[in-house]
């Protein structure tokens, strides 16, 4: 109930980009909720009148709901905060401007972003969170996040011996992190295939996986356009040791392994995640992409009985 210097933080978004934010300070006494009602009931008032600083680097919305995912809003506040001498747990709101019009669409506090707080929907349920369900401390375990997306139904489909499957949701988990790490943008498949994956023992290219990507997804055949035009070499997976290889008659595709090809693969995940245990901004652009994604374990309906739950396709 003390009295206690309060922040009305404003983020202010310009043609689509925010470069500053802006900080109003009051003193007033009562409980942390009327202290967060008050500076609700200020947002109009004082996000023209604010006391602007520069962000140490640009964010789109995008980016800017991912810092508030991840829970490390305050860090990009510390100029304001030390300047105004605020306390070691500020009250305080954080209000998006967008083209001089504040924003209001939801109230977020210092904890994380995650959760039933992000994807629950009345009566409908929430959307299992992976930040949460992968997070152990400080550490995010990006190797069981993608073996449960994606490996567990790589390898059952290998298993049960649906190898034209299996490829088709193998290069399709390529296509996923490639986005996540190079964004939607042309080689983005070959680039992350290159930097992460050594196809050596596998004895292909990324050229020839990325064509092999092009007609097995669009058309499940071996003939995409360049390699019928003589620009790349078709490859095939084939199933089996060395003494399975199958013979190489002229015209017929060269033969890869198909469980190499998945051993690379998880061999260049785990490259691939180490790279954001050190790198916070690559770990916001991360969780910006993932967050688009949807998977088995994150499905985009819930179900309203347990017969929804069991309905199958016969």
């Amino acid at each position: 109930m003390s009295d206690e210097r309060i922040f009305n933080i404003f983020v202010y978004f310009d043609r689509g980009t925010a470069t500053q934010y802006g900080v109003r300070h009051h003193r007033i006494a009562g409980s942390d909720q009327e202290k967060t009602a008050y500076l609700l009931s200020r947002i109009e008032q004082d996000h023209p009148i604010a006391r602007r600083f520069h962000f140490t680097r640009s964010f789109t919305p995008e980016e800017w709901l991912a810092v508030f995912r991840q829970g490390q809003s305050l860090g990009y506040f510390e100029e304001a905060f030390d300047l105004f001498r605020a306390s070691a747990a500020p009250i305080f709101c954080i209000t998006s401007v967008v083209d001089g019009r504040p924003i209001v669409e939801r109230q977020i506090g210092p904890e994380p972003y995650q959760g039933d707080t992000m994807t629950a929907r009345e009566g409908l349920g929430a959307v299992p969170d992976y930040l949460q369900h992968y997070t152990s401390g400080a550490t995010f375990r990006f190797t069981d996040l993608i073996h449960d997306d994606y490996f567990k139904a790589i390898r059952a489909l290998f298993n049960a011996q649906l190898h034209v499957s299996c490829s088709k949701l193998l290069v399709s988990c390529i296509d996923t992190l490639a986005f996540v790490e190079f964004g939607d943008v042309s080689g983005n498949f070959t680039k992350w295939v290159v930097t992460y994956v050594d196809l050596t023992p596998v004895g292909i290219s990324a050229d020839e996986l990325w064509e092999f990507r092009n007609s097995i997804l669009h058309m499940t055949n071996l003939a995409s356009r360049k390699v019928v035009a003589g620009k790349v070499s078709p490859i095939m997976p084939y199933v089996g040791g060395p003494e399975a290889l199958p013979a190489m008659a002229h015209g017929v595709p060269r033969p890869f392994n198909l469980h190499g090809l998945i051993k690379a693969l998880a061999e260049g995940i785990g490259k691939w995640g180490e790279t954001y245990n050190s790198d916070r901004d690559k770990f916001l652009k991360f969780i910006e992409r993932y967050d688009t994604t949807v998977s088995d374990s994150r499905l985009t309906w819930i179900p309203h009985s347990q017969a929804d739950r069991t309905s199958s396709v016969a």
